[in-house]
């Protein structure tokens, strides 16, 4: 998955020296299923301390998300060679047309990368055999009476797209299992 910014959207890259020119696009992949997974623990049983979250981006044992960031950046490429996009773009800024090989492809890729601000998963949602759920079919969290959870954090998987519209149908589920209950 792309997104695809009509400005130069360059806040990490800057982080390493990069300048951000006055104008520009970009284009920047992402990893919509990584394989990695992240960890959400309590800190406190105040509610108030926000809970500990450790993404740890790039732990996945075979290094797909980091594979998915590669090929996404040669997909770039490949894109901002093609017309019309070839006769308005000027040059390339990040990670620049000097890094070609895989491991320094990895490297800026590592460096640079970021959440999308879509967190999801924390609270899966799944059958009663699957021990990593934490709600039931229902959105009702297992081991609790009267409580349910009806936002991203039940994705089983993370969409591959903005997960707004899984989010309003998540929501409108409650209300009929909800309603149902009354």
């Amino acid at each position: 998955m792309f997104h695809f910014y009509q400005v130069p959207f360059t806040d990490n890259p800057e982080r390493l020296g990069y300048e951000r020119p006055a104008h520009g696009v970009s284009m920047t992949p992402n990893i919509p299923k990584p394989k990695s997974r992240g960890r959400l623990s309590l800190r406190s049983a105040d509610p108030a301390v926000k809970p500990a979250l450790d993404f740890r981006y790039f732990t996945d044992e075979d290094d797909y998300d980091a594979r998915t960031l590669v090929d996404g950046i040669r997909i770039a490429r490949e894109i901002a060679r093609t017309e019309p996009l070839a006769g308005w773009l000027k040059r390339e800024v990040a990670p620049g047309p000097h890094i070609t090989g895989d491991e320094e492809l990895s490297e800026y890729a590592r460096k640079v990368a970021h959440t999308v601000y879509h967190p999801a998963g924390t609270c899966k949602m799944g059958a009663a055999d699957d021990e990593l759920a934490v709600v039931d079919p229902q959105l009702r969290i297992r081991g609790l009476d009267g409580i349910r959870i009806a936002d991203a954090s039940v994705f089983p998987t993370m969409t591959a797209v903005n997960p707004m519209i899984g989010v309003l149908m998540v929501g409108e589920r409650a209300v009929d299992l909800i309603g149902g209950d009354a």
